[in-house]
């Protein structure tokens, strides 16, 4: 029997410490009250029926529950998920009901558990080949620095190396704690660039900012030859957004010079993402993707705590898409990767609000505090200033929320 699992978005509000600390309880009480109340709902696939009947009555012997097909009760055969329903103390404690349980059900609770340990503990830090990038603070902001005639927001504004240089040092002073310097754009419609154009735009500015940076800086390219010659004028990150499979030389590049890597979900290429994509279950689609090309990654050689993934809003997605994605975010951590979302100034906001790309400010506040909720540790933004501000008021209010 070979399972898949996943946790998915629960529909129900946590109870906050603050409440539980006005009834008088004690602090151990207060921990063990909070696991009650985190309620998940684990998606497990290619369960036969009699391995759902038995986690079904291991799972009300515990008190949680499981929702399975109808026919499992008369042991027929289905093709339908079962979705447990539990909280968190319930579920660490599946692996001792089904400790001597036929049909790999053993290590099928100890799967989820290891999956709800991700989730409970995202990755702190990603290792650079000169440092790391701390992620144990709260999230942190990738300002981008387009140096692009044509990108769909700013195309033209920093394509000159001093401009650049200065609106990188603005970023890294309003809050940026990385900057993505890219010299394509990846607009829909966009024509590919050849790699000889894309260097001359990127590695002057790279090397300028080398000398005056005190933040690692990332280049966004899909091209192996773009991000060699980066990351030897002093890039330390790369950011993919064709998950390295544009170029069969990325990993290579990214295994040689021991870089991390964003790799990022795009349905087709920038010239035809947007000409009708269609998905029956986006965030499943998107996550099982994910576990593949990820495991791929690691396959050739990226160090698994080297790898950062970006369900990719606007890249081959519906507005219905992208609102999903964002909505559900959540699921794409127990991943175990750290995940980073640019929404900065998509069209998902300009087909809410009709506001251009330099009027979605506000609209992409509004979709931060969700994303942010959802456990994205890396944003990726124009508008560095306005989402840094947002993020010390969401943070000190989550801190409210969960302080004795």
């Amino acid at each position: 029997m070979d399972y898949r699992i996943r946790f998915i978005t629960p529909g129900k509000e946590e109870i906050t410490r603050r409440n539980l600390l006005s009834t008088g309880i004690d602090e151990h009480g207060i921990e063990i009250l909070l696991s009650k109340s985190k309620i998940h709902i684990v998606r497990v696939e290619g369960l036969t029926a009699p391995a759902a009947n038995i986690l079904k009555q291991q799972l009300l012997s515990l008190g949680a529950d499981a929702a399975v097909h109808r026919d499992t009760i008369r042991g027929e055969t289905f093709d339908a998920p079962v979705l447990i329903i539990s909280d968190e103390r319930r579920l660490e404690a599946l692996p001792s009901k089904l400790e001597h349980q036929p049909f790999k059900l053993k290590s099928l609770a100890a799967d989820i558990v290891s999956i709800l340990e991700r989730i409970k503990k995202p990755p702190t830090e990603i290792p650079l080949p000169g440092g790391s990038i701390d992620l144990g603070g709260g999230p942190i902001i990738m300002g981008i620095l387009n140096v692009t005639p044509d990108s769909f927001s700013d195309g033209g504004l920093y394509n000159k190396v001093p401009r650049a240089v200065e609106r990188a040092l603005e970023m890294v002073e309003e809050g940026a704690s990385i900057i993505d310097v890219g010299g394509e754009s990846s607009r829909p419609g966009a024509a590919e660039l050849g790699p000889e154009e894309e260097k001359a735009r990127v590695v002057p500015v790279i090397e300028a900012l080398a000398e005056r940076l005190d933040v690692p800086i990332s280049i966004d390219t899909r091209k192996a030859d773009v991000a060699e010659a980066a990351i030897r004028a002093g890039a330390e990150l790369v950011n993919d957004i064709s998950a390295l499979r544009h170029d069969a030389r990325m990993p290579e590049v990214a295994v040689r010079y021991d870089t991390p890597v964003v790799a990022m979900h795009m349905k087709g290429t920038p010239e035809n993402m947007q000409k009708n994509p269609t998905y029956d279950d986006v965030v499943t689609e998107i996550f099982d993707w994910f576990a593949v090309r990820t495991e791929e990654l690691i396959g050739a050689g990226l160090k698994r705590e080297k790898i950062i993934i970006d369900p990719g809003i606007g890249f081959g997605k519906r507005l219905e898409d992208n609102l999903d994605i964002v909505a559900c975010l959540t699921e794409f951590r127990s991943l175990g990767f750290p995940v980073m979302v640019g929404h900065s100034r998509k069209s998902f906001i300009g087909a809410i609000t009709g506001a251009d790309p330099g009027e979605r400010v506000a609209g992409g506040l509004a979709a931060l505090g969700k994303i942010l909720d959802g456990g994205a540790q890396i944003i990726r933004v124009h508008d560095v200033k306005e989402t840094a501000d947002y993020i010390k008021v969401w943070g000190k209010i989550r801190g409210r929320e969960e302080k004795p």
